[in-house]
């Protein structure tokens, strides 16, 4: 078994390897990634400010590297994941940030598809079977989508932990077992809460379908009944304990729902969501059955429902194809499991088979009603589903549509009944082994991403940051138009290169914000005054960025900016190009004008 399963780790490599290409042999210059999104800079910037951070000896935790004058308290929402935290940045400072950023995303492919294939094994598929579910899963278009936005939501691997671990615990309910499914409570607990949120629900219909599976039988039998209820015991006091264990990260959080807090505050903003965005964050009947848009040959058919009711309007959030193939073998084996319970109702019924089939068809149906919008309007008729009850106990979650990965992992699973089932009518191994191999080369070409190429090269950025590196270290900066919406990751980023103070980075919401929303006129002295009042040395001026959204008053805010007699233009930096054309690249950039800021000087 230990041989087998290095094998399947090593296959996952493999596997891993050709679908991220070309991030392997680039894992120290290229993330993954996509154009429309800049998510992952701001993780880059934040692995880099804790090593500067302590290389400097400036404060972890709150920083005057953006948001000058005022700062930035970097813990203060309290939704912090500290081991994640610890680990991701010790592996940064072992490696470099880029190195750890891609690590994390490299081995949740090859960890997620590795835990499928243990709980397959677990519940009874065998080597082949257990491995094409681990294929689906690891492999699914939710899970690169993630891979190319948000590293955190990458660690579904965790879901599949906890069900194997909780199994093992309800089969063996030793002290091993118990300690196990603790450390992975304590894991899932501390990567993500969206994960652990999916997590919760899916141990709940576990410990639900439990109880409710043959309860004809339990109740002529109390030994069971009561079996069942120390099982329930078991988790709810293993859970207890490791929240009780990471109460330093609980507490924060426990706070902040509690109080009631500004509607315009970033705290507020963390825990409770508006209520309106449920909708558009929701599953949509094609966003599981249409191709993911990244896909070489279908993409474009799928590209023209982007927007559309029945697909929904996010690149990432709207891509949970589950694929043909696993849908078509999971039904097969919704099939066959009905009609084994109708044939042999006395001999089947107890079994293993029949007990993790059904669990995973209930799962499948609730992960499903869970992803969908708050409710459904069948004319007069208004149908609530889940997430309109869940929402008003957890506010702070609002893309329900992320259940569509807990969708994926029953389907996963299915298929691999599914595909046991067929196979059972062929004699010979080979045939078997030929089908699977088959079978898993379909789905790997339903999954398929590239080319284009699916990374972004980001061992160089414009030319304007290096000679900005090359000025003194203390000066301070900013860049315009101002990022007072939300944060211009890729402003941050930079600043890993450039390694100087800056006015942007404002969050919506804090003081340092609505002092940036009056300087967002440069040129106005007034502006200028205030700059040079907070010592602010140079502006770089992003010119297509005023022109981006055609709004006239940018355009003219554009050219009087050089009239600003407070302001000095000291060097223009053309325009800059990819210098590899299959690969997006951080280094491509429209003019930059660099001005010192000279006050009333004369």
């Amino acid at each position: 078994m230990i041989k087998k399963s290095l094998l399947v780790v090593l296959l996952f490599i493999l596997l891993t390897a050709a679908f991220t290409y070309p991030l392997a042999p680039k894992i120290a210059s290229v993330i993954p990634g996509f154009f429309s999104t800049d998510e992952p800079y701001g993780t880059l910037w934040d692995y880099w400010r804790v090593g500067f951070s302590l290389d400097h000896h400036l404060s972890l935790h709150y920083t005057y590297l953006i948001a000058t004058p005022f700062g930035f308290d970097m813990f203060g929402t309290g939704a912090d994941y500290y081991l994640h935290w610890f680990l991701r940045n010790l592996l940064a400072r072992l490696t470099s940030p880029v190195i750890s950023y891609n690590l994390q995303i490299f081995f949740n492919f090859v960890l997620t598809g590795v835990m499928i294939f243990l709980l397959g094994r677990k519940i009874g598929l065998k080597t082949s079977y257990a491995l094409f579910s681990g294929i689906i899963f690891a492999f699914c278009p939710y899970q690169f989508a993630r891979s190319w936005q948000h590293l955190s939501l990458t660690f579904n691997c965790l879901i599949a932990l906890c069900l194997f671990t909780l199994i093992r615990l309800r089969e063996y309910p030793v002290r091993a077992n118990k300690i196990i499914f603790l450390l992975s409570l304590l894991l899932v607990f501390s990567f993500d809460y969206t994960i652990m949120y999916s997590t919760m629900v899916a141990l709940a219909v576990f410990i639900i379908y439990a109880f409710i599976s043959g309860w004809k039988t339990k109740l002529k039998d109390i030994n069971r009944l009561y079996k069942d209820g120390l099982f329930l015991l078991r988790v709810i006091g293993l859970t207890a304990l490791a929240m009780i264990v990471l109460l330093p990260q609980m507490l924060a959080v426990f706070k902040n729902i509690t109080t009631t807090l500004d509607s315009s505050s970033f705290v507020a903003r963390t825990y409770v969501k508006n209520f309106g965005d449920l909708f558009p964050q929701s599953a949509r009947p094609l966003s599981y059955i249409l191709p993911s848009i990244s896909h070489p040959l279908f993409g474009t058919f799928t590209a023209q429902f982007i927007g559309s009711n029945s697909y929904g309007d996010s690149l990432t959030e709207h891509t949970l194809y589950l694929g043909w193939i696993p849908l078509i073998l999971a039904f097969v084996a919704l099939w066959q499991w009905k009609k084994k319970r109708k044939l042999s109702a006395t001999s089947y019924q107890p079994s293993a088979e029949n007990f993790y089939i059904g669990f995973f068809v209930s799962l499948a149906i609730t992960a499903w009603l869970f992803s969908q919008a708050p409710w459904w309007q069948v004319g007069p008729l208004r149908i609530y589903m889940p997430s309109f009850f869940m929402y008003k106990i957890l506010p702070m979650f609002r893309a329900y549509c992320r259940f569509g990965i807990v969708v994926m992992l029953a389907v996963a699973i299915l298929a691999g009944f599914g595909l046991m089932f067929i196979l059972e009518k062929f004699r010979t191994n080979k045939s078997k082994i030929a089908v699977t191999a088959v079978a898993c080369g379909l789905v790997l070409f339903e999954f398929w991403n590239w080319p284009p190429y699916r990374v972004i090269d980001i061992s160089k950025v414009p030319d304007a940051y290096y000679w900005l590196k090359a000025q003194p270290p203390d000066i301070v900066i900013a860049e315009y138009p101002l990022d007072i919406d939300s944060p211009n990751e890729m402003y941050k980023f930079y600043q890993t290169v450039h390694e100087k103070r800056m006015i942007d980075g404002t969050i919506t919401g804090t003081e340092a914000n609505r002092v940036a929303r009056t300087l967002m006129k440069l040129s106005d002295r007034t502006t200028t005054s205030k700059l040079k009042e907070w010592h602010i040395r140079y502006v770089l001026v992003h010119s297509d960025e005023y022109l981006a959204n055609g709004l006239l008053e940018d355009r003219l805010e554009l050219e009087h900016i050089s009239s600003n007699p407070d302001l000095r233009l000291i060097k223009s930096f053309p325009a800059q190009e990819c210098p590899n054309q299959d690969i997006m690249c951080v280094s491509k950039s429209g003019p930059i004008d660099v001005y010192e800021v000279i006050g009333n000087e004369k």
